[in-house]
């Protein structure tokens, strides 16, 4: 363990407060509850994607843009926490006095720490909506390191360069998608005529990517954890 994130995770622990009330709040946040956490960010997206405006067409190739995004940002992050040697989580480590909660540790033991898919995905999320409305962006930029990323750190499920670096894959991928001219064309002269002439498809589509937003992906993991098993 590096000292940023020793020094980071000692004071965490010892100036944040873990009273009952707290912190089965945050494991509620952090683990039992994925409406408060993509389910936000689902409605966010068909907020957007139907607020009337003068920019509507453009700001709809700039969510189809971020969601293109995503699934780039999930298979690279997913592909990093392969590759790379595995990280323990933070509350197994004797260094750390961390209290987590049984019924997840088994589980979430077997994963390896780095780097943070939850900061990848909803990072990468909150950029895309800076390119359609700043306030937006900024919102859920706020929401994500308070309501999401926050109790990941204070659960001891990631270390802050988990975290950092989760981020990072999620923003740079979401801003070259955003600024790709390749990309903007790829939308605007394909995807975007298709909504028009096929919305029976399309909305159906947006549906199932929002739907596995706002449950973390969980049905795409499970089928893929299913095939791995054969």
């Amino acid at each position: 363990m590096n000292t940023f994130d020793k020094t980071i995770i000692q004071f965490v622990l010892s100036h944040i407060g873990r009273s009952y009330n707290f912190f089965h709040s945050i494991v509620f946040l952090a683990e039992h509850d994925n409406l408060l956490k993509g389910g936000v960010f689902a409605i966010l997206i068909w907020f957007l994607w139907f607020k009337d405006d003068h920019s509507s067409f453009e700001k709809r190739e700039r969510i189809i843009a971020t969601l293109i995004s995503v699934f780039f940002v999930m298979v690279i992050t997913l592909g990093i926490a392969g590759l790379f040697p595995f990280r323990e989580r933070p509350f197994l480590n004797p260094e750390l006095a961390f209290i987590s909660p049984d019924a997840t540790s088994s589980y979430i033991s077997k994963l390896s720490s780095f780097p943070s898919d939850h900061a990848a995905l909803f990072v990468s999320i909150s950029t895309g909506f800076f390119f359609v409305s700043r306030k937006m962006g900024l919102f859920a930029l706020m929401y994500t390191v308070i309501f999401i990323l926050f109790p990941r750190l204070y659960l001891g499920y990631h270390y802050p360069t988990d975290l950092i670096f989760g981020s990072l894959i999620g923003a740079c991928i979401t801003i070259l998608f955003n600024r790709s001219k390749a990309v903007s064309q790829l939308i605007s002269k394909n995807i975007m005529p298709s909504i028009e002439k096929y919305p029976s498809f399309f909305y159906p589509i947006l549906f199932l990517v929002t739907y596995e937003i706002a449950d973390l992906f969980a049905g795409s993991r499970n089928i893929l954890s299913f095939l791995h098993s054969f």
